[in-house]
Order: structure tokens, then sequence, then C-alpha cells
């Protein structure tokens, strides 16, 4: 009696329960994804990359070697996935900043349409006379206000150092410094307003 061939060697496991496990996999995925964009587990980049994770994984699982086992290879190719998205917008950030020319082909052009952002004469005036204002209400502080301010706002000294300068205790710098803020504060405002009602007048 001839001897019967070999049955063939049955798969570790099959091609369903592959795509089975790979499906149940779906929240590894998600946390895969979403730790390579850096973004929420809900944000739609993460939800596209898991969807197409999981479909090249359902497509692909006959590529899948006999025991090797689902999870491992289902990350591999959610972090390719997921780098590659980052690619893509990395590449159309690009394209978007680079400027196009116009219709004549003159970059140039299009660079005297982007507004200047240099403060206009008025605006310097305007920030001169503000400065001068200030100086002003400073100068009419009580003198140890008018100096814990400074200290404080100007050489960017702590209440702790204005203190031991002051040989004061640190409660009656904090109020120094408050009240000497508020006091320069509303005569600015005064003035501010009385500014207005002459141009309304």
């Amino acid at each position: 009696m001839p001897e019967l061939p070999a049955a063939p060697q049955m798969p570790f496991f099959s091609l369903a329960a592959v795509r089975e496990e790979a499906a149940s996999l779906e929240p590894v995925v998600r946390a895969v994804v979403a730790a390579v964009l850096r973004e929420g587990r809900k944000h739609p980049d993460v939800d596209d990359c898991t969807n197409e994770t999981l479909r090249r994984a359902l497509e692909g699982a006959e590529r899948l070697r006999q025991g090797e086992p689902v999870r491992p290879w289902l990350v591999g190719i959610a972090r390719h996935v997921a780098l590659d998205s980052l690619r893509a917008k990395k590449r159309r950030r690009n394209r978007e900043a680079e400027a196009p020319p116009d219709s004549t082909g003159d970059v140039g052009s299009l660079v005297d349409k982007i507004p200047d952002a240099a403060p206009s004469a008025g605006e310097i005036l305007s920030g001169k006379q503000r400065d001068t204002r200030v100086r002003e209400a400073i100068e009419r502080l009580a003198p140890v206000m008018r100096d814990a301010l400074v200290k404080f706002h100007l050489e960017g000294k702590s209440y702790v150092q204005i203190a031991q300068e002051m040989n004061v205790p640190l409660g009656s710098v904090a109020t120094w410094v408050t009240r000497g803020r508020k006091a320069i504060a509303a005569e600015i405002g005064r003035d501010h307003a009385q500014d207005h009602e002459g141009k309304l007048q």
C-alpha cells in the first residue's frame, strides 16, 4: 500500500483569527497613533490613521508569518501610518508657506501687498506722550512708594530684595507697589478722559 502524503501543517492561527484579533486591538492602535501624532485619541487625524491601519492589517493579514504575534505587527503598521500622516502634513505646510508668484510672475508685487506692521507717526507720538505721562505720574508719588515701584518694575527686584534694601517689612513693599500702580493708572485714566473730552469739543 503506497504511503500517503503527509497532511499539510495547520497554521498557528487561521487568517480569520488574525483579522479578528487585529480588529479587537483597535484601542491599542488608537493609542499608538495618538502618541505619534501627539493628539487626543478622538482627534480626526487619529481616527483616520486608526482606520487606515486596520484596513491595511485586515487586507494584508496573509503576509503575517506563521506564529508571529499580531500585536507587535499591528503596532508597527500603526506607527508607519501615523508617521506617513505627519510627513504629509509637513509637506502641505511647506507648500502653503511658499509664496506663489502673481500672474506676472513677480513675487515682489506680492510683498508690496503685505500691510506694514511698523507703528505710524501718530502711534509713535501717542506712545511717547503716554510714556511722559507715566514718568510724571511716578514723580508725583510719595518717595517711598516711588522707590518701591521703580525697584520692582524697572530694576526687576523681588519684594524680599526691596524690603531688605529699604529696611522695611515685606507687607509695606507690597502695599506701596500696589498703591503706586493704582495711583498711576488713575492719573493716566484721568488724562485720557480729559484728552477725549477735548477732542469732542
